[in-house]
């Protein structure tokens, strides 16, 4: 590595670690960019965590989101991304949330996937005027996550709620409709392995399965919302006759369950 090189990476750290937010538990990234006087993707791309003290926040599925953490990262993808995301832009956007790019990619892909009706926009409105909770309101309206669902109420206006639409993704997935019933049951085996979803060794699971690392994810987070939906459907019609969803993806979700 050239000397300015290093120069350039122990700068970006020092100024990061001056303008960390503690409360937020990011650093405002904009003003380090406008001391440095560089462009703030390139300061992302050299910073270096082992020069400070700033470690990546690690937020499970299972964790909530702040609405500031959500919006800023839709505000960051949309802004300096208008295409495909790369893994490498991945890393920058989990540098620039402080939270490990795996999750970073999680919340995206559910914010992206989650479709708010009029119907539905109608339904919670009504469960909030009964002063009902989020985490309420998710289990009797939708298998979405409280964080989703209560950004996605914020930020519609009542004026737009008729002209919702399913939001173009951000991203798109690579390979993802291309997964037979043995890669989906070989994947739910390769899980099982893995008591905590922290430890997950996706590079062997990539190798294993034929499938991107990238790609191997996306088809986790896609089966554990399928079975999130069946559960919702199950509480309200136990019949399994009456089901129109996909043989191959109850499957799979079944297994993970197990």
């Amino acid at each position: 590595m050239h000397r300015s090189s290093i120069e350039m990476r122990n700068r970006v750290s020092y100024v990061a670690q001056r303008h960390y937010d503690v409360r937020r538990g990011r650093c405002n990234w904009e003003t380090v960019s406008h001391a440095l006087q560089e462009p703030l993707l390139a300061c992302l791309s050299n910073f270096d965590a082992n020069h400070s003290h700033i470690h990546p926040r690690r937020i499970s599925g299972d964790t909530e989101w702040s609405l500031d953490d959500i919006a800023a990262l839709k505000q960051f993808t949309e802004s300096h991304f208008r295409t495909q995301m790369t893994s490498d832009d991945w890393v920058l956007a989990g540098r620039y949330m402080n939270i490990t790019h795996s999750d970073c990619i999680a919340k995206m892909w559910t914010l992206n996937t989650f479709q708010l009706t009029p119907q539905l926009y109608s339904q919670i409105s009504e469960f909030r005027q009964a002063g009902l909770l989020w985490p309420t309101i998710c289990s009797k309206a939708t298998a979405c996550s409280p964080d989703i669902l209560r950004f996605a109420y914020s930020t519609t206006s009542k004026d737009k709620v008729q002209k919702l639409r399913r939001p173009k993704a951000q991203f798109r997935i690579s390979k993802h409709q291309h997964w037979t019933e043995d890669e989906d049951k070989h994947l739910t085996d390769l899980l099982s392995r893995f008591d905590n979803g922290r430890d997950i060794d996706w590079n062997y699971i990539s190798k294993t399965i034929g499938h991107s690392k990238n790609a191997c994810r996306y088809r986790r987070i896609l089966l554990m919302r399928s079975q999130k939906s069946r559960e919702v459907s199950q509480s309200s019609s136990p019949d399994m006759s009456t089901r129109s969803d996909s043989p191959l993806v109850y499957a799979a979700s079944k297994r993970l369950r197990a």
